[in-house]
């Protein structure tokens, strides 16, 4: 020490000393999540049907992508992640209780309600902000997907009863 510093003594904080394991356990989520995709993709919505892109195409691409890159992340990024607090934890919490939530109500709707809640509860916008949004999200995703592209969404379980 060199006249003239101060020592100074700095505690650690234990919130991020217990997180500092999270971010290499997201990225092997995100790598099993997108082979998962891949695989079912390929094997139950079919990758290449009739002479062209099945339902699966895009889940096998975006499955696949997901995968590399993750793999990418986790052995060889030279950027290190430093730990998260437990509110950096939302986004991920919030993404798997709507996956949760896709066979009970279906993925339109399941996608809809994500947007809604997130705008209420994260973003803290009014009530009917969060509503429009959701509602036209949802409108959005069923036009493009499941009727112009022809997408086998999951119906979920409510859904397939009032059929």
């Amino acid at each position: 020490m060199m006249k003239g510093e101060v020592k100074m003594n700095v505690e650690k904080s234990p919130e991020k000393e217990s997180l500092s394991w999270l971010p290499a356990l997201v990225t092997i989520g995100i790598v099993l999540m997108g082979a998962s995709w891949a695989v079912l993709g390929y094997f139950k919505y079919g990758f290449w049907v009739n002479n062209g892109p099945g339902g699966g195409f895009f889940p096998v691409l975006a499955g696949v992508g997901a995968a590399v890159l993750g793999t990418y992340e986790l052995l060889f990024s030279p950027v290190r992640a430093r730990a998260v607090g437990t509110r950096s934890l939302w986004p991920a919490a919030a993404m798997a209780i709507t996956v949760a939530s896709i066979p009970l109500v279906g993925m339109v709707l399941a996608m809809a309600l994500f947007i809604v809640l997130w705008i209420l509860v994260i973003e803290r916008k009014a009530w009917y902000k969060a509503v429009l949004t959701g509602v036209g999200a949802g409108v959005a995703i069923y036009l493009v997907f499941a009727l112009w592209l022809k997408v086998p969404f999951p119906q979920g379980f409510f859904l397939e009863m009032m059929q």
